[in-house]
């Protein structure tokens, strides 16, 4: 029986596997990243904990302000993000900009704990199946949580000026980048409030979820951008090795007690690189209004964790190009 738990679980082995809980010897403290700070915080938009991540960059703001990235997971992807960034700023590269991980305190001790929670916080709708992946701690009180619009209004209307308590940031020229759930998460956003960010980074999205009803926002979005009201910058990536062919290999960490036949089904069903090429496609519209843009690609050999870093360099010029 298809179940959407096992495709995740397929799809994401790094976020299903088990992690090491052993105790933090006292003498020890976290490591930190030079020239950054960290911010906790309660949500007012649902009264959550959430924690940022925000890297400085290495030069004063300009008048207007640094442009900004947003990470979804940034648990896991803030250290790899702010580094490309400062690094290729410094070469001349890019823009100098403000890299935000957007995290939560539950990773500092159990990054399995962040992970569970982030199946919840950033899907649109509730799958039949999701009350599973609601955190323990959730369960009594909001069972299962589609929380993704909560959360976007986090983003957009609490996150900007703490960020800005620390640096200097230009509110025009922000990004919101999602992998996975977070792809899905970056696609919700973008139908739903195309103004919100200049460019929408959409990796590898989760475009399968409950019965693919994200697409349903797909129509009007496009009116808006047909009539001129709206017109943000997409770029979409997708690993040629997440949806394999018939001859190819399956990725690994394939769920116990599935076998290799229903594995291939669930892949096959969730379409991942078609889902992606066609959602790319479809939003390039000719008649567009100025400054609306949409590329991407699908990345050769790449599976759906090593696009992550494959598409990373290829993402940051269409974010920051040309400064």
């Amino acid at each position: 029986m298809k179940s959407w738990l096992a495709l995740a679980a397929l799809l994401l082995p790094p976020l299903v596997a088990h992690a090491d809980t052993a105790p933090v010897p006292a003498a020890t403290i976290s490591a930190a990243i030079p020239m950054t700070r960290q911010i906790d915080f309660t949500a007012k938009a649902n009264g959550r904990r959430y924690r940022l991540q925000v890297a400085l960059p290495m030069a004063a703001p300009p008048e207007p302000g640094f442009p900004v990235i947003y990470v979804i997971d940034g648990d896991g992807y803030f250290g790899t993000w702010s580094a490309a960034v400062r690094m290729r700023a410094m070469a001349g590269e890019l823009a100098q900009a403000v890299v935000v991980g957007i995290g939560y305190p539950e990773a500092e001790a159990d990054m399995m704990a962040a992970m569970k929670r982030r199946m919840n916080e950033l899907v649109p709708t509730l799958d039949p199946m999701s009350a599973k992946l609601a955190p323990d701690a959730e369960k009594s009180a909001s069972k299962a949580y589609a929380g993704a619009d909560d959360l976007l209004q986090v983003i957009h209307a609490e996150v900007p000026a703490l960020v800005s308590s620390v640096t200097r940031i230009d509110g025009s020229q922000s990004t919101l980048f999602g992998h996975s759930l977070g792809g899905l998460f970056a696609v919700h956003a973008l139908f739903k409030h195309p103004d919100y960010f200049r460019n929408y980074l959409v990796l590898s999205p989760s475009i399968w979820w409950d019965g693919r009803t994200v697409l349903g926002g797909q129509a009007q979005f496009l009116e808006r951008v047909k009539a001129g009201k709206v017109a943000p910058r997409v770029y979409i990536v997708v690993g040629a090795l997440e949806q394999p062919g018939p001859d190819e290999p399956l990725p690994p960490g394939i769920p116990p007690g599935m076998s290799t036949a229903e594995a291939r089904q669930l892949v096959t069903s969730a379409a991942m690189v078609d889902s992606a090429r066609d959602l790319l496609r479809n939003l390039q519209v000719s008649g567009a209004p100025a400054g609306y843009e949409v590329k991407g690609r699908v990345v050769p050999g790449d599976t759906h964790s090593s696009v992550a870093w494959g598409a990373l360099n290829e993402m940051l010029d269409f974010a920051l190009a040309g400064k």
